[in-house]
């Protein structure tokens, strides 16, 4: 039984029988992040794989205990946002970029983890609102507050009380060119260190309060991290 993202049909649970045989075509296509094109045949209770073509395997990945972890805990996000029968294109592309971006290592895992969390929140019904301060509309200050809970944006002066991480200017730049930029943009941008850690920690915070679980592979991945 594998568990398929795919952009029209959502979450695919579907037997490949005789894929785990050495000689099988469906070895490779039917592997732990292998991007595959599945031809599927669907009876009375289930999915069945016909024919599989693997396109990329992304192997890389697992020669780095670190790369491997942060690739689970994205298809443990893909199980827990994405639904069967249920359209996931834009989420499959956002996964799939965020794997050749992890293998190239042309981005910090630590970015790639933060965008790929803030992007999913955004496409899955969750895009904080960051055009100002909830309360008088201010749309930047040195220092602007965000709220987990609700995920609004407050100035200093308007501050309500309850949860909210402090950030500065560029933190809220970010997350606003995360969450709005087209597709083809949203990891074309950087952070000094400080800024990126702050922005990290309020990506991982949000999806985290909203999810209200916990996700093994992540804990698994900051043990690695650390």
């Amino acid at each position: 039984m594998i568990t398929v993202l795919t952009a029209q049909y959502g979450l695919v649970r579907a037997f490949s029988r005789g894929a785990k045989k050495t000689k099988s075509k469906k070895l490779a296509a039917t592997a732990l992040l292998a991007y595959s094109d599945f031809t599927l045949v669907k009876t009375r209770d289930a999915y069945s794989v016909e024919d599989a073509l693997v396109k990329e395997v992304f192997f890389e990945l697992r020669q780095d205990v670190g790369k491997m972890a942060l690739a689970q805990y994205f298809c443990e996000l893909a199980n827990e946002f994405c639904e069967e029968d249920y359209e996931s294109e834009e989420i499959l592309r956002l996964f799939l970029n965020a794997l050749w971006l992890l293998k190239s290592d042309k981005k910090t895992p630590g970015f790639i983890k933060a965008v790929t969390e803030l992007r999913l929140m955004s496409l899955s019904g969750y895009m904080p609102a960051l055009l100002g301060c909830d309360k008088c509309g201010k749309y930047e200050s040195e220092v602007m507050y965000f709220s987990p809970e609700n995920g609004k944006i407050y100035c200093e002066e308007c501050l309500p009380v309850g949860q909210r991480y402090c950030v500065n200017a560029s933190v809220i730049q970010a997350m606003r060119y995360v969450s709005l930029s087209d597709f083809e943009k949203i990891f074309s941008f950087s952070l000094k260190e400080d800024a990126l850690k702050k922005f990290s920690e309020l990506c991982e915070g949000y999806l985290l309060h909203k999810t209200q679980r916990k996700f093994k592979t992540l804990d698994f991945y900051k043990t690695l991290a650390l």
